[in-house]
Protein backbone atom coordinates (compact mmCIF):
# COMPACT_ATOMS: atom_id res chain seq x y z
CA UNK A 1 0.00 0.00 0.00
CA UNK A 2 1.22 3.55 -0.68
CA UNK A 3 2.32 5.70 2.23
CA UNK A 4 0.04 8.71 2.58
CA UNK A 5 0.73 11.98 4.39
CA UNK A 6 -2.42 13.99 5.14
CA UNK A 7 -1.87 17.68 5.87
CA UNK A 8 -4.48 19.58 7.87
CA UNK A 9 -4.73 22.86 9.76
CA UNK A 10 -6.25 21.35 12.91
CA UNK A 11 -5.12 18.29 14.81
CA UNK A 12 -7.12 15.09 14.65
CA UNK A 13 -8.81 15.50 18.00
CA UNK A 14 -12.38 14.38 18.71
CA UNK A 15 -12.80 17.20 21.26
CA UNK A 16 -12.44 19.83 18.55
CA UNK A 17 -15.26 21.23 16.44
CA UNK A 18 -13.12 21.06 13.29
CA UNK A 19 -14.30 18.59 10.71
CA UNK A 20 -11.02 17.64 9.01
CA UNK A 21 -10.27 14.80 11.43
CA UNK A 22 -13.59 12.99 11.06
CA UNK A 23 -13.69 13.53 7.30
CA UNK A 24 -10.20 12.23 6.57
CA UNK A 25 -10.40 9.40 9.09
CA UNK A 26 -13.61 8.22 7.40
CA UNK A 27 -12.14 8.50 3.91
CA UNK A 28 -8.98 6.56 4.78
CA UNK A 29 -10.40 4.00 7.18
CA UNK A 30 -9.59 1.17 4.75
CA UNK A 31 -5.84 1.88 4.96
CA UNK A 32 -3.45 0.38 7.48
CA UNK A 33 -2.53 2.92 10.17
CA UNK A 34 1.18 2.35 9.52
CA UNK A 35 0.70 3.76 6.01
CA UNK A 36 -0.92 7.01 7.22
CA UNK A 37 0.61 10.09 8.84
CA UNK A 38 -0.73 13.56 9.60
CA UNK A 39 0.96 16.95 9.67
CA UNK A 40 -0.89 19.87 11.28
CA UNK A 41 -0.18 23.45 12.45
CA UNK A 42 -2.29 24.10 15.55
CA UNK A 43 -1.48 24.16 19.29
CA UNK A 44 -3.26 20.89 19.92
CA UNK A 45 -2.64 17.21 20.51
CA UNK A 46 -4.33 14.49 18.44
CA UNK A 47 -6.29 11.64 19.98
CA UNK A 48 -7.18 9.71 16.80
CA UNK A 49 -5.69 6.27 16.26
CA UNK A 50 -6.28 6.37 12.51
CA UNK A 51 -2.73 7.57 11.80
CA UNK A 52 0.48 5.96 12.98
CA UNK A 53 2.43 9.22 13.17
CA UNK A 54 1.73 12.91 13.74
CA UNK A 55 3.92 15.95 13.18
CA UNK A 56 3.08 19.36 14.63
CA UNK A 57 4.37 22.73 13.45
CA UNK A 58 3.65 25.10 16.33
CA UNK A 59 2.34 28.52 15.35
CA UNK A 60 3.35 29.94 18.72
CA UNK A 61 6.92 28.75 18.20
CA UNK A 62 6.99 30.09 14.66
CA UNK A 63 6.15 33.50 16.14
CA UNK A 64 8.97 33.15 18.69
CA UNK A 65 11.41 32.12 15.96
CA UNK A 66 11.40 35.70 14.68
CA UNK A 67 13.45 36.63 17.76
CA UNK A 68 14.91 33.19 18.54
CA UNK A 69 15.92 31.64 15.20
CA UNK A 70 17.19 28.45 16.83
CA UNK A 71 13.96 27.58 18.64
CA UNK A 72 12.46 24.22 17.65
CA UNK A 73 9.22 24.90 15.75
CA UNK A 74 8.25 21.36 14.75
CA UNK A 75 8.13 18.02 16.49
CA UNK A 76 6.63 14.58 16.17
CA UNK A 77 3.79 14.00 18.64
CA UNK A 78 1.75 10.96 19.58
CA UNK A 79 -1.98 10.38 19.87
CA UNK A 80 -3.14 10.43 23.48
CA UNK A 81 -6.07 8.44 24.83
CA UNK A 82 -6.50 10.79 27.78
CA UNK A 83 -5.29 14.36 27.99
CA UNK A 84 -3.97 15.83 31.20
CA UNK A 85 -5.74 18.75 32.88
CA UNK A 86 -3.04 21.10 31.61
CA UNK A 87 -3.41 19.78 28.05
CA UNK A 88 -7.20 20.09 28.17
CA UNK A 89 -6.93 23.67 29.42
CA UNK A 90 -4.47 24.48 26.65
CA UNK A 91 -6.81 22.91 24.10
CA UNK A 92 -9.79 24.90 25.38
CA UNK A 93 -7.73 28.11 25.32
CA UNK A 94 -6.64 27.35 21.76
CA UNK A 95 -10.24 26.72 20.67
CA UNK A 96 -11.37 29.97 22.26
CA UNK A 97 -8.53 31.97 20.68
CA UNK A 98 -9.10 30.69 17.15
CA UNK A 99 -12.87 31.00 17.61
CA UNK A 100 -12.53 34.68 18.53
CA UNK A 101 -10.24 35.34 15.58
CA UNK A 102 -12.70 33.70 13.18
CA UNK A 103 -15.57 35.70 14.63
CA UNK A 104 -13.87 39.11 14.55
CA UNK A 105 -12.07 38.66 11.20
CA UNK A 106 -9.49 41.38 11.72
CA UNK A 107 -7.83 41.58 8.33
CA UNK A 108 -4.87 43.43 9.84
CA UNK A 109 -4.27 40.45 12.15
CA UNK A 110 -4.71 38.00 9.29
CA UNK A 111 -2.11 39.80 7.18
CA UNK A 112 0.18 40.03 10.22
CA UNK A 113 -0.15 36.29 10.76
CA UNK A 114 0.77 35.59 7.15
CA UNK A 115 3.82 37.88 7.47
CA UNK A 116 4.93 35.99 10.60
CA UNK A 117 4.68 32.65 8.81
CA UNK A 118 6.44 34.11 5.77
CA UNK A 119 9.50 35.20 7.74
CA UNK A 120 9.30 32.78 10.69
CA UNK A 121 11.32 29.58 10.66
CA UNK A 122 8.91 26.73 10.09
CA UNK A 123 11.31 24.91 7.77
CA UNK A 124 13.40 22.86 10.17
CA UNK A 125 15.66 19.85 10.40
CA UNK A 126 12.95 18.14 12.46
CA UNK A 127 10.43 18.60 9.64
CA UNK A 128 12.87 17.39 7.01
CA UNK A 129 13.79 14.36 9.11
CA UNK A 130 10.14 13.45 9.53
CA UNK A 131 9.46 13.77 5.79
CA UNK A 132 12.53 11.74 4.88
CA UNK A 133 11.76 9.02 7.41
CA UNK A 134 8.07 8.61 6.55
CA UNK A 135 8.76 9.11 2.82
CA UNK A 136 5.17 9.53 1.59
CA UNK A 137 4.15 8.37 -1.86
CA UNK A 138 1.10 10.63 -1.83
CA UNK A 139 0.38 13.90 -0.02
CA UNK A 140 -3.28 14.80 0.57
CA UNK A 141 -4.37 18.23 1.78
CA UNK A 142 -7.35 20.54 1.89
CA UNK A 143 -7.18 23.57 -0.40
CA UNK A 144 -7.19 26.20 2.34
CA UNK A 145 -7.48 29.96 2.62
CA UNK A 146 -4.42 29.96 4.89
CA UNK A 147 -1.58 31.13 2.64
CA UNK A 148 1.07 29.77 4.99
CA UNK A 149 -0.56 26.34 5.00
CA UNK A 150 -0.56 26.26 1.21
CA UNK A 151 3.13 27.23 1.23
CA UNK A 152 3.90 24.34 3.59
CA UNK A 153 2.07 21.92 1.29
CA UNK A 154 4.09 23.14 -1.72
CA UNK A 155 7.28 22.65 0.26
CA UNK A 156 6.32 19.10 1.22
CA UNK A 157 5.47 18.17 -2.37
CA UNK A 158 8.81 19.50 -3.59
CA UNK A 159 10.81 18.00 -0.72
CA UNK A 160 9.34 14.49 -0.95
CA UNK A 161 8.62 14.24 -4.66
CA UNK A 162 5.26 12.71 -3.70
CA UNK A 163 2.16 12.90 -5.89
CA UNK A 164 -0.45 15.33 -4.58
CA UNK A 165 -4.22 15.39 -4.09
CA UNK A 166 -6.02 18.63 -3.16
CA UNK A 167 -9.47 18.67 -1.56
CA UNK A 168 -11.81 21.64 -2.11
CA UNK A 169 -14.30 21.95 0.72
CA UNK A 170 -14.67 25.67 1.25
CA UNK A 171 -14.95 28.94 -0.67
CA UNK A 172 -11.37 30.20 -0.53
CA UNK A 173 -11.11 31.46 -4.10
CA UNK A 174 -14.16 33.53 -5.13
CA UNK A 175 -15.13 37.12 -4.33
CA UNK A 176 -18.75 36.14 -3.68
CA UNK A 177 -18.71 36.07 0.12
CA UNK A 178 -18.16 39.78 0.91
CA UNK A 179 -18.16 41.66 -2.38
CA UNK A 180 -17.75 45.19 -1.00
CA UNK A 181 -15.27 44.62 1.83
CA UNK A 182 -11.79 45.98 0.98
CA UNK A 183 -9.92 43.92 3.59
CA UNK A 184 -11.64 40.75 2.42
CA UNK A 185 -10.92 41.44 -1.24
CA UNK A 186 -7.27 42.28 -0.54
CA UNK A 187 -6.72 39.07 1.42
CA UNK A 188 -8.70 37.03 -1.11
CA UNK A 189 -6.39 38.29 -3.90
CA UNK A 190 -3.38 36.71 -2.20
CA UNK A 191 -5.35 33.60 -1.20
CA UNK A 192 -6.31 33.00 -4.83
CA UNK A 193 -2.72 33.46 -5.96
CA UNK A 194 -1.53 31.04 -3.28
CA UNK A 195 -4.08 28.40 -4.28
CA UNK A 196 -3.20 28.75 -7.97
CA UNK A 197 0.46 28.07 -7.14
CA UNK A 198 -0.51 25.01 -5.11
CA UNK A 199 -2.91 23.79 -7.81
CA UNK A 200 -0.07 23.80 -10.36
CA UNK A 201 1.82 21.30 -8.17
CA UNK A 202 -1.25 19.15 -7.51
CA UNK A 203 -1.99 16.05 -9.58
CA UNK A 204 -5.62 15.30 -8.67
CA UNK A 205 -8.50 17.14 -7.02
CA UNK A 206 -11.56 16.24 -4.98
CA UNK A 207 -14.56 18.51 -4.31
CA UNK A 208 -16.97 18.01 -1.42
CA UNK A 209 -20.22 19.12 -3.11
CA UNK A 210 -21.60 19.60 -6.63
CA UNK A 211 -21.62 23.39 -6.16
CA UNK A 212 -18.00 23.35 -4.96
CA UNK A 213 -16.97 21.17 -7.91
CA UNK A 214 -18.64 23.45 -10.47
CA UNK A 215 -16.96 26.60 -9.23
CA UNK A 216 -13.52 25.07 -8.52
CA UNK A 217 -13.39 23.39 -11.93
CA UNK A 218 -14.28 26.64 -13.69
CA UNK A 219 -11.84 28.84 -11.76
CA UNK A 220 -8.80 26.53 -11.74
CA UNK A 221 -9.40 24.89 -15.11
CA UNK A 222 -9.46 21.39 -13.62
CA UNK A 223 -11.70 18.34 -13.56
CA UNK A 224 -12.20 17.48 -9.91
CA UNK A 225 -13.95 14.38 -8.60
CA UNK A 226 -17.01 14.72 -6.37
CA UNK A 227 -16.11 13.21 -3.00
CA UNK A 228 -18.25 13.82 0.06
CA UNK A 229 -17.80 12.42 3.55
CA UNK A 230 -18.92 8.77 3.60
CA UNK A 231 -21.86 7.82 5.77
CA UNK A 232 -21.78 4.24 6.99
CA UNK A 233 -25.53 3.99 7.27
CA UNK A 234 -26.89 1.69 10.00
CA UNK A 235 -29.85 -0.57 9.37
CA UNK A 236 -33.03 1.50 9.55
CA UNK A 237 -34.54 -0.92 12.05
CA UNK A 238 -31.97 -0.14 14.76
CA UNK A 239 -32.62 3.60 14.72
CA UNK A 240 -35.03 4.90 17.31
CA UNK A 241 -38.54 5.89 16.36
CA UNK A 242 -39.41 8.60 18.85
CA UNK A 243 -42.97 8.90 20.09
CA UNK A 244 -42.82 12.66 19.38
CA UNK A 245 -44.37 13.61 22.69
CA UNK A 246 -44.75 17.29 23.59
CA UNK A 247 -42.60 19.21 24.01
CA UNK A 248 -40.76 18.13 20.89
CA UNK A 249 -36.98 17.98 21.38
CA UNK A 250 -34.85 19.85 18.85
CA UNK A 251 -31.04 19.46 18.98
CA UNK A 252 -28.08 21.34 17.51
CA UNK A 253 -24.49 20.15 17.95
CA UNK A 254 -21.60 22.27 16.67
CA UNK A 255 -20.03 25.69 16.79
CA UNK A 256 -21.97 28.95 16.49
CA UNK A 257 -19.32 30.97 14.64
CA UNK A 258 -19.69 32.88 11.34
CA UNK A 259 -23.21 34.11 12.04
CA UNK A 260 -24.80 30.88 13.25
CA UNK A 261 -25.49 32.45 16.66
CA UNK A 262 -27.80 35.02 15.04
CA UNK A 263 -29.81 32.19 13.48
CA UNK A 264 -30.10 30.40 16.82
CA UNK A 265 -31.37 33.66 18.32
CA UNK A 266 -33.99 33.86 15.56
CA UNK A 267 -35.07 30.30 16.41
CA UNK A 268 -35.27 31.27 20.07
CA UNK A 269 -37.59 34.18 19.28
CA UNK A 270 -39.82 31.89 17.21
CA UNK A 271 -39.96 29.41 20.10
CA UNK A 272 -40.95 32.17 22.52
CA UNK A 273 -44.01 32.90 20.38
CA UNK A 274 -44.92 29.26 19.76
CA UNK A 275 -44.63 28.34 23.43
CA UNK A 276 -46.64 31.27 24.84
CA UNK A 277 -49.47 29.00 25.94
CA UNK A 278 -47.27 26.05 26.97
CA UNK A 279 -44.06 24.33 25.97
CA UNK A 280 -44.45 22.76 22.52
CA UNK A 281 -40.84 22.68 21.21
CA UNK A 282 -37.55 23.05 23.08
CA UNK A 283 -34.01 23.40 21.71
CA UNK A 284 -30.80 21.98 23.20
CA UNK A 285 -27.55 23.42 21.84
CA UNK A 286 -24.23 21.63 22.42
CA UNK A 287 -21.44 24.00 21.39
CA UNK A 288 -17.83 24.97 22.14
CA UNK A 289 -18.58 28.56 21.12
CA UNK A 290 -18.57 31.20 23.84
CA UNK A 291 -21.48 33.50 23.09
CA UNK A 292 -21.18 37.23 23.68
CA UNK A 293 -23.12 38.47 26.75
CA UNK A 294 -25.62 40.30 24.56
CA UNK A 295 -26.18 37.13 22.50
CA UNK A 296 -26.80 35.03 25.61
CA UNK A 297 -29.33 37.56 26.88
CA UNK A 298 -31.37 37.20 23.68
CA UNK A 299 -31.88 33.47 24.17
CA UNK A 300 -35.27 32.77 25.68
CA UNK A 301 -36.44 30.13 28.14
CA UNK A 302 -36.76 27.39 25.54
CA UNK A 303 -33.11 27.21 24.43
CA UNK A 304 -30.65 25.42 26.69
CA UNK A 305 -26.92 25.79 26.10
CA UNK A 306 -24.64 22.84 26.93
CA UNK A 307 -20.87 22.36 26.71
CA UNK A 308 -19.61 20.31 23.75
CA UNK A 309 -19.63 16.53 24.03
CA UNK A 310 -17.18 13.99 22.52
CA UNK A 311 -18.01 12.82 19.01
CA UNK A 312 -18.87 9.33 20.24
CA UNK A 313 -21.60 10.80 22.48
CA UNK A 314 -23.21 12.95 19.77
CA UNK A 315 -25.05 10.07 18.06
CA UNK A 316 -26.78 9.06 21.29
CA UNK A 317 -27.97 12.63 21.87
CA UNK A 318 -29.28 12.86 18.31
CA UNK A 319 -31.20 9.61 18.67
CA UNK A 320 -33.20 11.10 21.54
CA UNK A 321 -34.22 14.11 19.46
CA UNK A 322 -37.34 14.66 17.37
CA UNK A 323 -35.73 17.28 15.12
CA UNK A 324 -32.08 17.90 14.23
CA UNK A 325 -31.31 21.54 13.55
CA UNK A 326 -28.86 22.58 10.84
CA UNK A 327 -27.98 26.28 10.94
CA UNK A 328 -25.94 28.80 9.00
CA UNK A 329 -26.16 32.58 8.89
CA UNK A 330 -29.26 33.40 6.83
CA UNK A 331 -29.04 37.09 5.98
CA UNK A 332 -26.15 38.59 7.94
CA UNK A 333 -22.79 39.81 6.61
CA UNK A 334 -21.39 36.26 6.88
CA UNK A 335 -24.32 34.51 5.21
CA UNK A 336 -22.17 33.58 2.19
CA UNK A 337 -19.20 32.44 4.26
CA UNK A 338 -20.18 28.78 4.01
CA UNK A 339 -21.41 28.99 0.42
CA UNK A 340 -19.13 26.19 -0.84
CA UNK A 341 -18.74 24.29 2.42
CA UNK A 342 -20.43 20.97 3.07
CA UNK A 343 -20.53 20.40 6.79
CA UNK A 344 -19.74 16.88 7.96
CA UNK A 345 -22.71 17.43 10.26
CA UNK A 346 -24.92 16.78 7.22
CA UNK A 347 -23.88 13.15 6.79
CA UNK A 348 -24.04 12.61 10.55
CA UNK A 349 -27.61 13.92 10.53
CA UNK A 350 -28.56 11.70 7.60
CA UNK A 351 -27.22 8.64 9.42
CA UNK A 352 -29.44 9.37 12.40
CA UNK A 353 -32.66 8.87 10.46
CA UNK A 354 -34.22 11.97 12.03
CA UNK A 355 -36.20 14.89 10.68
CA UNK A 356 -33.82 17.72 9.73
CA UNK A 357 -34.75 21.40 9.87
CA UNK A 358 -32.17 23.32 7.77
CA UNK A 359 -31.83 27.09 8.14
CA UNK A 360 -29.45 29.06 5.94
CA UNK A 361 -28.85 31.26 2.92
CA UNK A 362 -30.18 29.77 -0.31
CA UNK A 363 -26.86 30.42 -2.11
CA UNK A 364 -24.87 27.86 -0.13
CA UNK A 365 -23.91 24.28 -0.95
CA UNK A 366 -25.69 22.73 2.07
CA UNK A 367 -29.01 24.47 1.42
CA UNK A 368 -28.77 23.66 -2.29
CA UNK A 369 -28.15 20.02 -1.38
CA UNK A 370 -31.08 19.84 1.04
CA UNK A 371 -33.42 21.50 -1.45
CA UNK A 372 -32.43 19.26 -4.37
CA UNK A 373 -32.58 15.99 -2.42
CA UNK A 374 -35.60 16.89 -0.28
CA UNK A 375 -33.69 15.58 2.74
CA UNK A 376 -34.68 18.45 5.06
CA UNK A 377 -37.30 21.07 5.77
CA UNK A 378 -35.58 24.16 4.33
CA UNK A 379 -35.96 27.73 5.58
CA UNK A 380 -33.99 30.52 3.89
CA UNK A 381 -35.64 33.54 5.54
CA UNK A 382 -35.79 34.21 9.29
CA UNK A 383 -39.43 35.30 9.18
CA UNK A 384 -40.39 31.82 7.98
CA UNK A 385 -38.84 29.91 10.91
CA UNK A 386 -41.96 30.19 13.08
CA UNK A 387 -44.15 29.06 10.18
CA UNK A 388 -42.00 25.96 9.60
CA UNK A 389 -42.13 24.99 13.28
CA UNK A 390 -45.90 25.49 13.43
CA UNK A 391 -46.32 23.30 10.34
CA UNK A 392 -44.47 20.50 12.14
CA UNK A 393 -46.67 20.89 15.20
CA UNK A 394 -49.88 20.83 13.16
CA UNK A 395 -48.80 17.85 11.03
CA UNK A 396 -46.77 15.44 13.18
CA UNK A 397 -46.52 12.97 10.26
CA UNK A 398 -43.99 15.39 8.73
CA UNK A 399 -41.43 14.25 11.31
CA UNK A 400 -41.59 10.65 10.11
CA UNK A 401 -41.74 11.68 6.45
CA UNK A 402 -38.58 13.80 6.60
CA UNK A 403 -36.80 11.27 8.77
CA UNK A 404 -37.27 8.75 5.97
CA UNK A 405 -36.18 11.29 3.36
CA UNK A 406 -32.99 11.99 5.29
CA UNK A 407 -32.16 8.32 5.69
CA UNK A 408 -32.87 7.62 2.00
CA UNK A 409 -30.60 10.49 0.92
CA UNK A 410 -27.81 9.11 3.09
CA UNK A 411 -28.15 5.68 1.52
CA UNK A 412 -28.28 6.97 -2.06
CA UNK A 413 -25.73 9.79 -1.99
CA UNK A 414 -23.18 8.92 0.69
CA UNK A 415 -22.56 5.20 0.41
CA UNK A 416 -19.31 4.59 2.26
CA UNK A 417 -18.13 1.73 0.04
CA UNK A 418 -18.59 3.77 -3.14
CA UNK A 419 -16.87 6.88 -1.75
CA UNK A 420 -13.88 4.96 -0.39
CA UNK A 421 -13.55 3.21 -3.74
CA UNK A 422 -13.14 6.64 -5.34
CA UNK A 423 -10.35 7.40 -2.84
CA UNK A 424 -8.52 4.16 -3.66
CA UNK A 425 -8.95 4.64 -7.40
CA UNK A 426 -7.59 8.20 -7.26
CA UNK A 427 -4.53 7.11 -5.32
CA UNK A 428 -4.00 4.00 -7.47
CA UNK A 429 -4.00 6.18 -10.60
CA UNK A 430 -1.16 8.24 -9.12
CA UNK A 431 1.11 5.48 -7.84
Amino acid sequence: MPRILICTVDSWNSKLSASSSSTFSSLFSQYDVKDLANLYIREELPDSKVCSRYFQISEQRVIKSLLKPRIKTGKEVFATEEMSKTELEALEKSNELYGKNRAKRSYFKLFAREAIWRFGRWRSKELNAFLEDFAPDVVVFSMEGYIHFNRICRYIIKKTGARAIGYFWDDNFTYKQLKNNFGYRALRFFQRRSLKKLAKRTDRFWAISPKTKREADEFFGIESVLLTKPADMPERSILSNAAHERPLKMVYTGNLAIGRASTIIAVSKALDKINESGSQIELDVYTPTKLLPEESRELGNFVQLHPPVPLEAVAAIQQKADILLFVEDIDGPLSKKARLSFSTKITDYLKSGKCILALGNADTAPMEYFAQTGAAICVTQKEHIEEALLTVLKSPDILAEYAERAYKSGKENHDGEKIRRIVKETIAALV
